[in-house]
């Protein structure tokens, strides 16, 4: 196993970030041809995990047994920082969207041996990065095969429109999403995940298989269901994986194996494992 992290400062952005990085080497044998064993190193599946509000891109490796998971599945896994930018393109602050539809996976693709093919690219996340996986999902469906969103903040965008529940129009959500004088103006586009998934059911896209994981006293619960309802209403249907468990990360440590093991079976089903 190894264990990166990666310090740079991509244009994209304007500002220098960190991203945690792990590679399974599946490594055992104590007499091998290193030269030839690294020359023809295949590309690695991947995990996109994204950190949640007031988190950052070391919480997931430091909090949950994902190196291990990593190891024992032979997933790599990119673990990116975000600030508190709810993966957007922020009205007053960095492109963060940006960063990470195209930059970001275009620097982990060329420089490390992870395979860019979907059957081998998967986004999960928790809270503010359960939303942000569910967007770059139907943002890019064509990219990534398996999205599992853990306590999504998925309620978050519709609360800023409305003007309801703990995304009220303050300053902290103005900055992210602008449209100060009205928040509605935020319906419809790309922070709009129901209006994501209406338009790629419209247009007949294939979408990614998705779980919903969350626990049954977790705030973002409601959210949740009321997006899984919606989703059903479309057509769309979505496992569901639920514990007893609040918004912290005694609840995340029992849903990051299922989203390994849920990945795990989708490859299996498409005949990749």
């Amino acid at each position: 196993m190894a264990v990166m992290t990666l310090r740079f400062n991509p244009p994209s952005l304007g500002l220098a970030t960190q991203v945690r990085i792990l590679l399974p080497t599946g490594i055992h044998p104590q007499d091998t041809d290193f030269r030839k064993l690294y020359a023809d190193m295949q590309k690695l599946p991947v995990l996109w995990l994204l950190h949640g509000g007031s988190d950052n891109y070391a919480d997931w490796h430091d909090c949950t047994t994902v190196q291990l998971l990593s190891d024992r599945y032979g997933y790599a896994v990119v673990m990116p920082d975000a600030q508190m930018s709810s993966y957007a393109n922020m009205a007053h602050g960095p492109a963060w969207c940006d960063y990470y539809r195209y930059e970001l996976p275009e620097y982990i693709y060329t420089h490390f041996p992870i395979s860019r093919k979907r059957e081998d690219n998967f986004i999960s996340g928790m809270s503010m990065g359960g939303a942000g996986a569910l967007k770059f999902a139907l943002l890019d469906p064509q990219r990534y095969s398996v999205c599992v969103p853990i306590s999504s903040g998925v309620e978050v965008v519709r609360n800023y429109a409305a003007r309801t529940g703990r995304a009220t129009s303050n300053k902290f959500f103005q900055n992210i999403y602008g449209h100060e004088d009205d928040p509605s103006g935020v319906l419809g586009t790309e922070e709009d995940i129901y209006w994501l998934l209406e338009q790629n059911v419209k247009n007949g896209t294939e979408l990614p298989r998705f779980e919903f994981c969350v626990g049954l006293e977790d705030f973002t619960r409601e959210g949740n269901l009321e997006f899984h309802r919606f989703a059903s209403s479309l057509g769309v249907q979505i496992p569901w994986v639920e514990e007893h468990g609040i918004h912290d990360w005694n609840s995340w440590n029992l849903y990051i194996p299922e989203v390994f093991s849920f990945i795990c079976r989708c490859r299996k089903e498409a005949g990749l494992e």
